[in-house]
C-alpha cells in the first residue's frame, strides 16, 4: 500500500510540473488540484494501458473534469514518458 500512495504521490508532482491544464505551477502554496486524478492514472497504468490511452486519460480529465478544452492539441508524450517512468519505478 505505501508504494502505491508513494507513486501517487509523484504522478501527482508530474502532473503538476509537467502537464498542468491549470497553470497553477508558478502559484504560491500547496497544490491539490491534481490529486484525484493520480489514483486514476495510477490504476490506468497498472493494468497495461497503452501510451495512447494513457494520453486519452489525460485530454479527457483536461477536456471534462477541468474544462480546459484548449490543451486537447498540446502533445503530451512527455507527460506520458514521465508517467512511464513512475511506473517502471514502481
Amino acid at each position: 500500500m505505501a508504494e502505491k500512495e508513494s507513486a501517487e504521490v509523484v504522478i501527482e508532482r508530474v502532473l503538476l510540473q509537467q502537464w498542468d491544464p491549470l497553470g497553477v505551477h508558478e502559484q504560491p502554496g500547496p497544490h491539490k488540484e491534481y490529486a484525484p486524478y493520480a489514483h486514476d492514472l495510477f490504476s490506468l497504468l497498472m493494468r497495461g494501458a497503452s501510451d495512447v490511452q494513457v494520453e486519452r486519460r489525460l485530454r479527457e480529465i483536461a477536456r471534462d473534469d477541468l474544462h480546459r478544452p484548449d490543451s486537447a492539441e498540446r502533445d503530451l508524450s512527455a507527460v506520458v514518458a514521465a508517467l512511464r517512468a513512475v511506473e517502471k519505478a514502481y
